[in-house]
């Protein structure tokens, strides 16, 4: 990647340092708006996957109060949820902020 004095030096061959200045801003300003829309976007993939986790650990305990016991297959399903799901999720969010 360029510096942006060599990409104001390469456009001022064809336009106006200022012009080139202003090009670079803008071009700057637009990709971190993508980036912000791109952040957006990931924070509601990450509110739907914790929304599904909560809908199937809910499933869980549902199947738990039917049955009337809390089984070994209960309890290893409950820190899969966990492990594969909430914790990335939670993961995710941290290195987001």
């Amino acid at each position: 990647m360029r510096t942006r004095e060599e990409q104001i030096k390469e456009l001022g061959c064809i336009m106006s340092v200022q012009s080139a200045e202003k090009h670079i801003l803008e071009a700057e300003r637009r990709a971190k708006q993508r980036v912000q829309a791109e952040i957006g976007r990931d924070s509601e993939r990450l509110d739907n996957m914790r929304e599904k986790l909560r809908i199937a650990k809910n499933g869980l305990l549902r199947v738990k109060e039917i049955t009337g016991e809390s089984s070994r297959a209960h309890q290893a399903a409950d820190r899969a949820l966990i492990q594969i799901a909430a914790r990335p999720i939670d993961a995710a969010r941290e290195v987001k902020e």
